[in-house]
């Protein structure tokens, strides 16, 4: 493995270096499809497991212990945080984002975020995170991310092991697209309920069409988001379990909205953007929107609406 990174903030190389070591190995084992069957557990969000969550999961505890300035690594397979040694950062984890999606060919990832001086759980809010973003595991072996305000795009030539790093430059583009799931659109609030119908439809009654794009992996949705504009959302329903959103806010929320946030996008949970929301527990869920501003703004407008 070859990368050449220089981060803006002092000793974060060997925890890229861990980062991307960890995503060549899991890329590698995903491609063989030995282990695209679930396993007899569930990960602490009471999803079922895959053979290869639980393989990911190994796979960036095995290179991040190595590092001597990762302090804690976070984990939605784990329950708890884990202590790797006192140093001064610590990483959040979705170590294999749309696993099951994965079972039918669609590109599944990893989501990380970087955090300095995390050492409970209310540490890893936004207001901390310096690094956020994801690896996709698809046609290549891609990386997105932000370092602080810097954002870059990462691909994996599997010929020469070598990493080539870029910035990703013009910001956030601008798109008439939405990546949603609605199986549980008529359990929405019903703010959302009006929301989603208006799209469809102009104040006079026009039929306006709106492309609607669906992966069920974050990681390819947000990549979508990234390179077309647009917008992420993932309400909650009034349904069993989804009651908070269905989303993690610590290891997919933040990492997300952190690289959407430097690209000149925004997020928000409804209320407050998700780098606010404030951090109670480790798989906390939360609703979740993320994408272009004024997009964010009208999500945010039509709830307050409702509640005048």
């Amino acid at each position: 493995m070859s990368l050449s990174f220089k981060s803006q903030r002092s000793n974060l190389e060997g925890i890229y270096k861990a980062l991307f070591a960890a995503s060549e190995v899991i890329y590698a084992e995903l491609k063989k499809g030995a282990d695209l069957k679930f396993a007899t557990s569930s990960n602490e969000s009471g999803d079922d497991q895959l053979e290869l969550d639980v393989f990911a999961d190994e796979a960036f505890f095995e290179t991040l212990s190595k590092d001597p300035y990762v302090r804690y690594v976070v984990s939605e397979e784990r329950p708890e945080m884990v202590k790797i040694s006192d140093g001064p950062y610590s990483i959040a984890l979705d170590p294999l984002d749309g696993s099951k999606s994965a079972l039918v060919g669609i590109p599944s990832g990893a989501i990380f975020g970087i955090w300095e001086n995390a050492e409970v759980a209310e540490d890893f809010s936004g207001k901390n995170i310096i690094s956020g973003g994801f690896f996709v595991f698809g046609m290549n072996l891609e990386a997105y991310f932000a370092d602080g305000k810097n954002v870059y795009r990462g691909i994996f030539d599997q010929k020469s092991s070598e990493w080539t790093v870029l910035p990703i430059e013009g910001g956030l583009p601008s798109a008439n697209v939405m990546s949603l799931n609605a199986c549980n659109q008529t359990m929405w609030d019903q703010w959302m309920q009006d929301y989603y119908a208006g799209l469809f439809m102009s104040a006079d009654g026009t039929p306006t069409p709106h492309n609607m794009r669906w992966y069920a992996s974050m990681v390819s949705d947000i990549k979508r988001l990234v390179i077309q504009g647009g917008l992420f959302a993932y309400p909650n329903a009034n349904r069993k379990g989804y009651e908070q959103g269905h989303l993690r806010l610590v290891y997919e929320a933040i990492p997300m909205s952190f690289l959407i946030h430097a690209m000149g996008g925004s997020s928000t949970n409804g209320d407050v953007s998700l780098l606010e929301a404030r951090v109670k527990e480790l798989h906390q869920k939360t609703p979740v929107f993320i994408g272009e501003t004024r997009k964010i703004a009208a999500i945010e407008a039509a709830k307050t609406v409702s509640k005048q």
